[in-house]
Formats: C-alpha cells, structure tokens, sequence
C-alpha cells in the first residue's frame, strides 16, 4: 500500500508541475460541502476558487520539480529543512486573527517538507504544533483527528498516505474557518494561511534554487499569476496595516516583480538572489513579530 501511494503522489505532483509550467496558475471550483477523494485532494493542494478566489498553494510540486532538475539524491532535503523550518513557540502566541494563521500557514509548509525530507521527528513536531495553533482557533479534537493519523502513518514510514493526510488536515482547518467566517470575525484567516504557507515555500524553493542555479531551476520560480492573486485576496483581509500582515503584502509586491518574466523565461540569478533574500528576512521578520 505505501508503495501504491507514494507512486499515486508523485504522478499528480508531477501533472502539477506540468501544468505550472504551461499555466503558472491552475483553477477549480472549490465547493466545501463535497468531501473529495484521495487523488482530488492532491490535485487540489493548489487551486483557485472562483467563488471565493481562494488559494491553496502546495510547494511539493516545486520539490519534485528540483529533483527532476537536478537529479535524485542532489538535494539532501533534511539539511534543507533544518536550516529553514521556522522555530515558534505555539504555547506563547495568542493573537488569533493574523499571527496564529500566518504560522499555520508556515508550519503547514513544514509539515510538507518533513515529507519530501521523510523526516518522522520533523513531521511529528508539525503536527503536534499544527494541532496546538488549530485548537486556539477554536478547531476541535475530532477536527483535528487527522493529525493523529500523519504522525502514526510517519511512524510507520507510510509516506505516500502521510503526504494525503496531511492535505486533508488543511481542509479539516479550512472548514472550520469556513464554518465561523459568517460573522466576519474570521473571514480573513484562511487569506493569512495561505499567503503565509506560500511564503514559506518560496523560501525554500528560491533558496535552493540559489544554490543550484541554472536555466531549467530559473524557470521553476515562474509564477506570476499566482503571486498576484495571493497578495489581491491578502490585501482584501481588511488589515493593510497589521505588522504581519503590512510584511507580508510589501513583500509580495516586490516579488511579483521577481517572479514576472517573460513566458518560459527563467529569473535571472540576481532576481533568484533578490527573492531567497526577500521571502527569508519576510519569513524571520513575521515569527518576532508574532505575539
């Protein structure tokens, strides 16, 4: 079965990566009433909703897309990951309108590095954290069973199933965030959550791409649509000027320029440089200034 399921995630990773390459920014209806399937969930890990224009950004893809590029077993991916998880505290940070989902968003990504890094102690940390930070916004126990479930399957090295688990972890949050944003006293978390979780990933995308420069890794960082309809849905939160937020969205618009080149055009090794730089300092600047 894990070999069936790790097979089944690279496949659809590797069609999203197809696709990116050809469309930088795929669309679906997303409708939260219908729970999708195994292989719909991952299709899905990046997509834009019309209704809502609601994002969910998925850095696996680029991750795949690296070892394509350079080769298996170039990238040591636990190295990766201890040098640009981000550090946090879950148990001292109680705002729960933009930091707590700016670090959902940031752990979330982790959680999907521990992954390609198949790093069980890693991915365990992220969902214990992902639980913690969930629950403060008012998800419960039996919203959360799934993070149970990724760190049993990492234990037991099921990594295809983990990658699956974890996908659906994020949509068991979304509801919930869906389900209380009637009284607009939420509505703008799910906005945070995924700017930050992309930020994230561009982190570590633009960062080893910085390290393995040439025209095809250039070329994975290509994504101007998406970039912008991001920082447009980030901007329509209704906070332009909470810190976390104010980073978040200054940043984005330097980076649409960096990432804005002409079609099948790489970014230039400055522009490579210039975006590592940026999304790292964003990144450390958002966890002091979460409180």
């Amino acid at each position: 079965m894990n070999h069936r399921f790790l097979i089944s995630a690279r496949l659809l990773a590797c069609t999203l990566i197809a696709s990116s390459l050809v469309v930088p920014m795929a669309s679906a209806q997303d409708t939260p009433e219908k729970k999708p399937t195994s292989k719909e969930a991952l299709k899905n890990a990046k997509t834009v909703s019309s209704g809502e224009n609601m994002i969910r950004p998925n850095p696996y893809d680029k991750f795949i897309a690296l070892d394509a590029a350079l080769g298996a077993g170039t990238v040591k991916w636990k190295e990766v990951m201890n040098r640009t998880e981000v550090n946090i505290d879950p148990d001292s940070v109680k705002d729960t309108k933009v930091a707590i989902p700016a670090l959902l968003g940031f752990r979330i990504c982790d959680g999907v590095m521990a992954i390609k890094a198949r790093d069980a102690e890693k991915l365990n940390s992220c969902a214990d954290q992902i639980e913690k930070l969930g629950k403060k916004l008012g998800v419960t126990d039996e919203d959360l069973r799934r993070a149970k479930m990724v760190r049993s399957f990492a234990t037991r090295g099921e990594w295809g199933r983990v990658f699956l688990e974890l996908g659906y972890l994020q949509q068991d949050i979304e509801a919930v965030l869906q389900r209380e944003s009637g009284s607009g006293s939420k509505a703008p978390v799910r906005k945070i959550l995924y700017a930050a979780g992309w930020l994230q990933g561009a982190r570590y995308t633009s960062n080893l791409v910085k390290d393995n420069y040439n025209e095809r890794t250039g070329g994975l960082l290509r994504e101007p649509l998406l970039v912008k309809e991001l920082k447009a849905d980030l901007d329509g939160a209704g906070l332009p000027n909470v810190g976390i937020v104010k980073l978040i969205s200054e940043a984005m618009t330097d980076l649409e320029k960096l990432v804005t080149v002409e079609l099948r055009k790489p970014l230039s090794k400055d522009s490579v440089e210039a975006m590592a730089k940026l999304t790292s300092q964003t990144v450390v600047a958002c966890v002091k200034e979460a409180k």
